[in-house]
């Protein structure tokens, strides 16, 4: 039973919780108190701490929703329904923080130059490097969603790519997506560059291989490693975001510039917005609306129709 009770919310989850929870644990050992069940004035004191020291909102949100997991988890009566616990929590979002500093957006110019410079290459770390920039763009894909594919999730159609994500952050219920891509006419294009990523590195495309791996270099030759492990986020941060600076010089990017940059492209395009809202595997209009960096043309458009 209690495997069943902790899937009821996604791994990813579970983790953060349990972290949070243990943050407190720690804390109210050290004052003598009980982490679980907790008093509501504990935990109470325990939010007024955090804010004191300058916590963010997200680091004391995490703590409120770990130990309310914890209770519930447990079939213990919630401390975090209590009045102070909840106004805490919201008082935290009025704190005065630093400004959030967002990543720049990465658009299809950028992509092609890179594309174009490297279109003769053969070389597996940069066909790899390729291949994981215009799909993590054009489909609008969180990194755990392009880390995890595998080879068999790819399949090659007439005109268009179709893949499959069996496993996303929208998608808690693990129904599956099926993502399609169409081929394109520049040295970008996301069918060409698979195409020969594929039959470069010799991958069957029935195979439970991760898609995206380590490499390894012997002498003049460079291959994918031999185990069946992901390329992990720092790595493939360190090489997408040095890849992308060749042509875009010293800015502010990050893996996920990619899904921001290829979303902003779309919408400043006029695409209809509830294909490029499933495309991106958004479940709301507002998470979708944070990914996209308005063109100037677009915003200038509502002070053209006020006929002033």
């Amino acid at each position: 039973m209690s495997s069943y009770l902790l899937q009821s919310r996604s791994d990813n989850t579970n983790n953060k919780y349990f972290y949070a929870y243990k943050r407190w644990e720690r804390f109210i050992l050290k004052q003598g108190g009980l982490s679980l069940p907790a008093k509501p004035i504990h935990v109470a004191l325990y939010l007024t701490k955090l804010i004191d020291t300058g916590s963010s909102y997200s680091v004391v949100q995490s703590a409120f929703y770990g130990i309310k997991w914890a209770h519930t988890v447990q079939g213990f009566s919630d401390p975090t329904e209590n009045a102070f616990v909840t106004n805490l929590l919201e008082s935290s979002k009025r704190q005065p923080h630093k400004p959030k500093v967002k990543k720049e957006h990465i658009d299809s110019e950028t992509i092609i130059e890179l594309c174009i410079k490297y279109k003769d290459s053969d070389d597996i770390a940069i066909l790899r490097d390729l291949c994981m920039i215009v799909l993590s763009f054009s489909g609008f894909l969180r990194y755990n969603e392009l880390s995890s594919l595998r080879c068999k999730d790819v399949h090659f159609k007439t005109n268009y790519l179709e893949i499959d994500i069996d496993k996303s952050k929208t998608d808690q219920y693990r129904l599956g997506e099926k993502l399609v891509i169409s081929n394109g006419e520049s040295a970008a294009c996301p069918y060409s560059l698979l195409s020969k990523y594929f039959s470069i590195c010799k991958i069957e495309s029935s195979s439970e291989q991760y898609l995206f791996k380590p490499i390894f270099r012997s002498g003049k030759r460079c291959s994918l490693i031999y185990k069946n492990k992901k390329l992990s986020y720092t790595r493939a941060r360190e090489c997408i975001v040095a890849r992308l600076k060749e042509v875009c010089g010293d800015i502010n990017i990050g893996l996920h510039s990619l899904r921001a940059g290829g979303a902003t492209v779309a919408a400043n395009a006029d695409v209809n917005e509830r294909c490029w809202k499933r495309h991106g595997r958004w479940k709301s209009d507002t998470a979708k609306d944070g990914y996209v960096a308005d063109s100037l043309a677009h915003r200038l458009e509502v002070t053209k129709k006020l006929g002033l």
